[in-house]
């Protein structure tokens, strides 16, 4: 438990030693309470937290923009995925959110987790996150194709992946971000999310400092 130092000064004497008051210091050890304690490491940790989630999604829209302004409009090198169905249960679950990095094709391998775009006729053009089981490569060209599973599902993915189709392989699981995710894509669900924390941080600071500002010095005499 966190302790707050304050002090209290006694003046020794009426004398004065060189032309200067001589006090005797006494210093005072207050419990600070805690749950103010808690709130205030918790209230920091949330505002550091949006503040990166906000600074990761900065640099992802320019990367976007960016390229897009010189023709290339394919997959950033880092991705993120809300997962929908419960096919890769219970390693990543419904509403998780996969981050996917763009890797060489030749570097994947079976037990691989990838995010590609379906050619299924089931599901075409749809964008899945399942695992590598079985993978190929065609010898007149040299490309390579996956087979695929869910890790959840009795049987295989009719379709083999493309190569091309491959958005990348998942490295990070953020359980149930998607839900923020869908509040986010609301009207005005952002200002929730980020702005009203980030007010109620900084309020608090200003009020811990005009209180401080407030607070006199006290100076006992004997």
């Amino acid at each position: 438990m966190a302790k707050k130092i304050t002090s209290k000064i006694e003046k020794v004497d009426d004398k004065k030693y060189f032309g200067v008051n001589h006090y005797k210091v006494k210093i005072v050890k207050k419990r600070e309470n805690p749950i103010q304690f808690i709130l205030g490491v918790l209230s920091y940790a949330l505002f550091i937290f949006l503040l990166l989630v906000g600074a990761a999604l900065l640099v992802y829209y320019l990367d976007v923009k960016i390229r897009a302004s010189k023709g290339d409009y394919t997959p950033s090198k880092f991705n993120g995925y809300v997962v929908l169905t419960g096919s890769m249960e219970p390693n990543i679950m419904v509403n998780d959110v996969v981050i996917t990095k763009k890797v060489d094709a030749g570097k994947l391998k079976v037990g691989d987790v990838i995010t590609f775009k379906s050619t299924d006729a089931r599901f075409y053009g749809m964008v899945i996150t399942h695992r590598i089981i079985e993978k190929y490569q065609e010898p007149a060209t040299g490309k390579y194709t996956y087979r695929t599973q869910g890790d959840n599902n009795n049987v295989a993915d009719n379709a083999l992946v493309l190569d091309e189709n491959i958005f990348g392989k998942v490295i990070l699981k953020i359980p149930k971000l998607g839900y923020v995710q869908y509040f986010l894509a609301r009207q005005g669900g952002w200002i929730f999310v980020i702005l009203i924390p980030c007010l109620v941080v900084v309020s608090c600071d200003i009020l811990k400092l005009i209180k401080a500002l407030g607070r006199k010095t006290k100076v006992i005499r004997r």
